[in-house]
């Protein structure tokens, strides 16, 4: 999968992350649970120092301590 970055890597809590479907997740500390405030809420865990991309509905917050950062992006297969 190839990723285009829509923004810079921002706070889980920022506004362009609110508004994307698109996000791409890095924990840069322990390993901890993320959740997804989806219509029907969601979480998963990433592990210490990875990264994942996960589809979310616009306008769902993703919640995480501050050792996650976001991205919003575009793919192509």
């Amino acid at each position: 999968m190839i990723i285009k970055p829509l923004s810079e890597e921002v706070a889980v809590g920022d506004a362009t992350v609110l508004g994307a479907r698109l996000v791409r997740l890095v924990n840069t500390g322990a390993t901890e649970k993320i959740t997804i405030g989806n219509s029907t809420p969601a979480s998963l865990t990433l592990i210490a120092n990875t990264s994942v991309v996960i589809e979310k509905e616009v306008g769902a917050a993703v919640a995480a301590t501050a050792a996650v950062l976001a991205t919003p992006v575009a793919f192509t297969n």
